[in-house]
């Protein structure tokens, strides 16, 4: 089995310092007089200074008694896996109380889910660094950096260092106040910080006027300068460097670093050129690529020499080279030794391979110009990173050029490929590679595992594709075949076929077929088919009512899993969108939206049809609850782009399902009506024949159908309607869709004037939810099922405790509004209310309320939502509406 890629301890601090910087104190305190705002970027081309003046900082920040965290990035946090875990185990750093501390052989037990709750509960200032932004490219990384940034709390702060511009959205920080930006123009050395850096830090004795030439020269670029002072160093005439020295010189980094190097001894030169190779040294590594023996004794003194060389562990036996020194190194060993290269490369793969780190054995394996070595690592480990949920690494991988057109008599490894790209939600860039793996296999009669994982593949695409009813059949013939021993294939194979099975409503079965994935996942290793499993499971908990049991089931499928970093990913992100639905149901907005926010870019990017619509559907709802109607239909519109690009009808149909439900709610019965008939197309439905779509459980055409008729004066036909669906959806023991349906009986009954079954059929919904925690099926139907359920209140003695405090919950507020009581109503509301209230009625957007009231934007959609409850109101106008009805806002 491939071992878990671990969390770099080393990049969870700032890298150590040399004695020789210089302590930028004019820029470290506008950093520390600027904590009101949200984000703060320290920008400028490579050699500025940038992670020296975060590094002072940081320590400034820490010795003030601010909570700090540093995250130092790379290449590889374009995996969203990796990046979410580093970024959660930086964070406990200013809150190590939350989880366990992660020792190297510890498990990263549920990164992504501790790190939205961190940022939560963090009631201490803090802030968190990110430093050498510019390696993030991925956009659902950068997404992921602009939802952290956004959602921080009031005494939060993010700092980031980068090369440019970090692509988050400064504009809309910049606007609101809420950014502080120091630019390459800032973090030039003065002519005050040169004359302290070449004379008194360097002890160069240079004059004013060597000094002044040299400060315009370089224009107080803070490497060129630490560069000159490398240069002048046992230098005997100074004034002839600084006379010959051009600083305007676009080759003046070459030029210097020559000079520099041409000064070394032959063998540290030699040392230097060849280990510059390496993203990471460390004795060992170096002793194997360059074969000798005495790389500590050299590493040591090419950190003594200052030669750019910096420790990444307090044991400094982890090095890196500034990124200026090493590139201009590598040019040198191109251009002096480059049939060396792919050797050099070979051998570090070999090293990383032997003590069992086979990413970058594959990465510089990638590069060694050896086919055969490089194909065999990926025959060993490609699969196994599969099972851990590696897949945008792999993908990156095979469409590397050292791979073009070598894998095409690789069956195994193009059925890894395959995977990876319908995983990463490209299947069909995985099918022409499915076609070759048959003809291959067809070839030989001993491939025949691998034809059945073909088979599994396919039955999979058409999964994703919501060609349910085909995946379905595929997986009953594949059933017949199956085997625990065909490993990764198998877990999703239970995976897959359970979800199909639910749709179909045959839960039993289905969680059978589920438990067997988990028992796979023990028997396979380290895979993210655990926690699907568990996701899974709790989808199914959800479907039948079982609310308590899901929400418990659904917080530990994160944990439960593999120790690979990305499976909060593979396996976790639809536990994500369940959980989220799950505590959305039970009126638990806060944390719903939490996750949601945090998770909304993975999910875009990996998510399958049913996660994506119930979380765009539960936050345009919490949006629109939070006064946000604007973000509410924007997330619609999103959700309505993404299905026509993924080519998923039911994304657009579901978008416009819930248009119309809004709609209706708002009184525009004939809008409703026009998006209900746009959302029933019988193409976009007929795959679900027989079958309930988990995100269509309780938002779907038919029962969209019921409600508009329930409002457009058709009671009776409503009432039959549901009453027919009722007795189905129970005889599928689909509760929850069951409590919906027994909520608009009972209205519809109580219209068509059959009030006395109508109360006792809302009372037995009442009694039913209460046992479980369901609100929001409830609180969503509208003031008109609150109004029906006031009605509740008193009639039956014999109501349950948990029902009445269900009733009292939903009718807060109702009564006295509804008698205009303006007294009671104002006393419903807590005195923040009124006053966020107040503004709101004066037009002020959220984050002008923030800061009016010295608050974040958080509690301010907090109190929002609040008064919407209370008021029985469906947005911010509807909101201020009936409080200037009720003389609130007088």
């Amino acid at each position: 089995m491939t071992p878990s890629p671990r969390v770099r301890r080393s990049k969870l601090a700032p890298p150590l310092g040399a004695g020789t910087s210089l302590p930028r104190q004019r820029i470290v305190e506008r950093i520390r007089a600027s904590q009101h705002a949200r984000l703060v970027v320290v920008q400028g081309p490579a050699g500025f200074g940038k992670s020296t003046i975060m590094r002072q900082a940081y320590e400034l920040l820490r010795r003030d008694g601010r909570q700090v965290a540093w995250l130092t990035l790379d290449d590889a946090d374009n995996d969203v896996g990796r990046f979410i875990s580093h970024l959660a185990a930086a964070l406990e750093n200013i809150a190590p109380d939350l989880a366990p501390t992660l020792g190297d052989d510890n498990a990263i037990e549920g990164a992504a889910i501790d790190l939205a709750n961190r940022l939560l509960v963090l009631s201490s200032p803090f802030t968190l660094f990110l430093d050498d932004f510019e390696a993030i490219h991925n956009p659902t990384v950068l997404d992921l950096v602009r939802q952290i940034a956004g959602d921080l709390p009031a005494h939060g702060q993010l700092l980031i260092g980068s090369r440019r511009a970090p692509d988050i959205g400064l504009g809309r920080f910049r606007a609101h106040g809420q950014l502080l930006e120091i630019a390459a123009a800032d973090l030039r050395f003065t002519p005050e910080e040169t004359s302290e850096f070449l004379r008194h830090l360097h002890g160069l004795e240079l004059d004013d006027e060597q000094l002044r030439r040299l400060q315009q020269r370089t224009e107080g670029w803070v490497t060129a300068l630490w560069l000159v002072s490398l240069a002048l160093q046992g230098r005997d005439d100074p004034q002839t460097f600084v006379d010959t020295f051009d600083g305007a010189n676009a080759a003046l980094g070459e030029y210097l670093l020559e000079d520099v190097l041409a000064r070394q001894p032959a063998a540290l030169r030699e040392f230097l050129v060849r280990s510059s190779l390496l993203d990471e040294l460390c004795a060992p590594l170096c002793n194997h690529l360059l074969e000798r023996n005495d790389s500590a004794a050299l590493l040591a003194q090419v950190e003594a020499a200052q030669l750019f060389l910096s420790p990444q562990d307090t044991e400094r036996r982890w090095y890196r080279y500034h990124p200026l020194f090493r590139e201009f190194l590598r040019n040198q060993l191109r251009q002096t030794e480059p049939d060396s290269v792919p050797l050099l490369h070979r051998r570090a793969s070999a090293w990383y391979a032997e003590v069992g780190r086979p990413i970058p054995a594959i990465e510089h394996a990638l590069r060694c110009a050896d086919s055969q070595w490089l194909i065999g690592l990926l025959e060993r480990h490609a699969e196994g990173l599969l099972w851990q949920g590696r897949t945008r690494l792999l993908v990156r991988w095979f469409h590397a050029p050292a791979l073009d057109g070598r894998l095409q008599d690789h069956p195994q490894l193009l059925l890894v490929h395959a995977w990876g790209l319908t995983l990463g939600n490209h299947p069909e860039q995985a099918e022409p590679l499915l076609r070759r793996v048959r003809e291959l296999c067809a070839r030989s009669a001993r491939d025949g595992a691998l034809t059945e994982q073909a088979d599994a593949l396919q039955a999979f695409i058409c999964a994703m594709r919501d060609e349910i009813a085909e995946a379905t059949r595929r997986w009953q013939d594949y059933a017949e075949r199956q085997s625990a021993s065909l490993g990764f294939a198998y877990g999703i194979f239970a995976n897959s076929y359970g979800f199909c099975l639910t749709a179909a409503s045959r839960f039993q079965q289905a969680r059978d077929i589920i438990g067997q994935a988990g028992q796979s996942h023990l028997r396979i290793g380290d895979t993210f088919v655990g926690p699907l499993a568990n996701a899974m499971l709790g989808a199914i908990d959800l479907a039948q009512g079982q609310l308590r049991g899901a929400i418990a089931r659904l917080r530990t499928a994160p944990a439960s899993g593999s120790t690979s970093a990305m499976r909060h990913l593979s396996g976790s992100v639809v536990a994500i969108a369940v959980l989220a639905e799950a505590l959305y149901e039970r009126n638990e907005l806060e944390e719903a939206e939490r996750l949601l926010n945090l998770y909304l870019p993975v999910l875009k990017e990996a998510a399958a049809a049913d996660q994506l619509i119930t979380s765009y559907r539960v936050l345009a709802r919490i949006s629109r609850l939070s006064g946000d109607t604007e973000r509410a239909d924007l997330l619609l519109a999103e959700l309505e782009a993404l299905g026509h690009e993924k080519a998923l009808a039911r994304l657009v149909a579901s978008a416009r399902l819930e248009r119309s439900r809004i709609a209706l709610l708002q009184g525009s019965l004939q809008n409703a009506a026009d998006l209900l008939d746009s959302a029933s197309s019988a193409r976009t439905w007929a795959p679900f024949q027989n079958l309930v779509a988990h995100a269509n459980d309780i938002e779907s055409p038919a029962l969209a159908r019921i409600r508009l008729d329930l409002h457009n004066g058709a009671a009776a036909q409503a009432a039959s309607a549901a009453r027919q669906a009722l007795e189905q959806a129970q005889a599928l023991q689909r509760q929850r869709q069951a409590l919906t349906l027994r909520i608009l009986l009972g209205q519809a009954l109580c219209a068509s004037g059959e009030t006395a079954e109508g109360h006792a059929c809302l009372l037995e919904a009442l009694q039913w939810a209460a046992t479980e925690g369901f609100i929001r099926a409830f609180a969503d139907e509208g003031p008109e099922l609150l109004a029906l359920l006031a009605e509740l209140r008193g009639s039956h003695g014999a109501m349950q405790d948990d029902a009445q405090a269900l009733l009292d919950t939903l009718l807060a507020g109702h009564e006295e509004y509804s008698s205009k009581d303006a007294g009671a109503a104002a006393g419903l509301l807590s005195d923040r209310e009124l006053g966020v209230l107040r503004l709101l009625a004066e037009g002020l957007r959220n984050r002008e309320i923030a800061d009016r009231l010295f608050v974040s934007e958080t509690t301010v959609r907090t109190h929002l939502r609040n008064i919407n409850v209370k008021l029985n109101s469906q947005s911010r106008t509807h909101a201020v509406a009936i409080a200037r009805q009720l003389g609130l806002l007088d």
